[in-house]
């Protein structure tokens, strides 16, 4: 197994890559519903809603989801836990 000067593995290197595909695969995903979902809001309200706009909301929807899961590690790993409880979700809720 080589080792290169900044002292990743080969291995290391492919699960970071296979990490990074999966996470560009959830963002693409994520964002594929977020258009879904406002397109067919506006189409039920009877509005237009231009692409940048809709491009625009679901990278802000991702983002925040991001932080969401981020907060609600900290706050179980606060609480002494593992694992993320709908305490963690309320306790979110109230700071934001």
């Amino acid at each position: 197994m080589e080792v290169d000067e900044d002292n990743r593995s080969d291995f290391e290197k492919e699960e970071e890559e296979e990490d990074d595909s999966v996470s560009d695969l959830l963002r693409d995903r994520f964002r594929l519903s977020a258009i879904s979902i406002a397109e067919s809001e506006a189409k039920r309200s009877g509005m237009e809603i231009s692409p940048p706009i809709v491009a625009c909301i679901a990278d802000l929807a991702f983002k925040y989801i991001g932080q969401l899961a981020k907060d609600l590690e900290l706050f179980a790993h606060h609480a002494g836990r593992k694992s993320v409880t709908m305490t963690d979700v309320i306790v979110s809720a109230h700071r934001n």
